[in-house]
């Protein structure tokens, strides 16, 4: 019995000995590290778990910034491994693998002006002082209707505070130009000759196109920086447009957002514009009456489809066209 307990005992040593040359030789060449992998995908091997994860909670929880929260799809898998101990982890690599999977959405305040979005800027009160600021410089009979709405969203962008304050001041003067147009206009209908048909053309006109108002006079949406300054009527590509009373061409050229633009001039003051055109069949000069045909319709220059951009200027000043037609 001794025999054998002493060839156990002789035996375990051994094989604790052999374990610990083992474990030797493993340290040697081996560390110990985790690997790291998002949906199957390996980032790469670190050597604290628990520091890699608290980076990564102090990441999603992070509110600076006007930051509202942070989502991560799929948090990272660990699997311990001994890895060769001259193979380099990448902390860092797979903290900001990590960082670039997440979706950040952002907190911002936007300045409204009759309900759409103009500024933005990063706090309430922030946004609050610049209404306070811009209010007070309205004159009495001048009103903008400011209002401010909380926005998430996911791409940071914000007004400085000079800006914010900008932006409205030429959204004010925007207002201020078309209320003076608006008044030029009245001031000029009153004066200018009325013929037997009550219009400031002094002869029946004429519906330029066929088709649906798609915008109205003095409309603002995203695709214009300012006010419409006349109706939009949405018709095919290639629908002839006449004039609305005879006159003569002054402008039959490509200017800008207009597009294709042709200009009549009815005398008194009175101008009639068609633009976006497709085609421009008329010459600077030419005199053209309601049987003549213009252009065609069309979406060049700054549009969003196919459709006529009609304006009628007094002395220069835009009038609303649905007084007279439509």
């Amino acid at each position: 019995m001794k025999y054998y307990t002493k060839e156990i005992t002789k035996t375990l040593q051994i094989i604790i000995f052999i374990l610990i040359i083992i474990f030797t030789i493993l340290c040697i060449k081996y560390k110990p590290a985790y690997k790291v992998t998002i949906s199957g995908e390996t980032l790469g091997f670190v050597t604290e778990k628990q520091a890699i994860q608290a980076n990564i909670n102090n990441y999603i929880n992070d509110k600076t910034n006007n930051i509202a929260f942070r989502e991560i799809e799929e948090m990272p898998e660990y699997e311990f491994k001994f890895i060769n101990r001259n193979k380099e982890t990448k902390e860092r690599e797979v903290l900001l693998a990590v960082e670039d999977s997440a979706v950040t959405t952002y907190r911002t305040y936007a300045v409204t002006v009759d309900g759409e979005e103009f500024a933005k800027v990063g706090s309430q009160n922030e946004a609050e002082t610049i209404i306070e600021e811009v209010e007070s410089n309205l004159s009495e009979e001048m009103e903008l209707n400011l209002g401010i709405i909380e926005v998430f969203e996911t791409d940071y962008n914000i007004n400085s505070e000079e800006e914010a304050k900008d932006i409205l001041n030429e959204v004010k003067l925007a207002k201020v130009r078309v209320k003076e147009a608006e008044k030029k206009a009245k001031s000029v209908a009153t004066t200018t000759r009325v013929g037997a048909t009550g219009n400031i053309f002094g002869m029946p006109l004429s519906i330029p196109v066929s088709g649906v108002v798609s915008s109205r006079f003095g409309s603002r949406d995203s695709s214009r920086a300012s006010t419409h300054t006349g109706v939009d009527i949405r018709a095919g590509v290639g629908t002839g447009i006449r004039p609305v009373a005879p006159g003569t061409v002054t402008t039959s050229e490509y200017r800008g957002g207009y597009g294709n633009l042709i200009i009549v001039d009815h005398g008194n003051g009175v101008e009639s514009y068609y633009a976006h055109c497709n085609d421009m069949y008329v010459t600077v000069g030419q005199y053209v009456d309601t049987n003549t045909t213009i252009g065609a319709v069309g979406s060049t220059g700054n549009s969003t489809g196919s459709h006529l951009h009609l304006e009628i200027r007094i002395n220069g000043a835009p009038v609303n066209p649905q007084n007279y037609l439509y």
